[in-house]
């Protein structure tokens, strides 16, 4: 992608199972894990790249991209989040 000078951006969901973290990427419906959320993330990443480049190599990036409403930016457009970018579940102490 970068030899274009363009890039995409995909939301990224990662959850906690077990003793392990899943990274999935809901519009490409792919995924991964790792043995915490960074390197389920990064696990990810790697994924991703190779399946993006396999696209490429088969001729079928257009066609999937269009399926799946992704779109290539240019480099220079910033990445503005269209939905929440994280989420924490913390204990908030009462009066009671």
């Amino acid at each position: 992608m970068a030899r274009r000078g363009g890039h995409i951006v995909v939301d990224v969901v990662v959850t906690k199972e077990g003793n392990q973290y899943s990274s999935w990427c809901p519009k490409l419906d792919i995924a991964s894990c790792g043995d915490d959320p960074e390197e389920a993330v990064e696990n990810l990443r790697d994924a991703l790249e190779l399946y993006l480049n396999t696209l490429e190599e088969e001729g079928e990036r257009e066609r999937i991209f269009k399926e799946r409403g992704v779109r290539i930016l240019r480099a220079d457009k910033p990445v503005i989040p269209t939905s929440f970018v994280t989420q924490y579940r913390q204990k908030i102490p009462t009066s009671r």
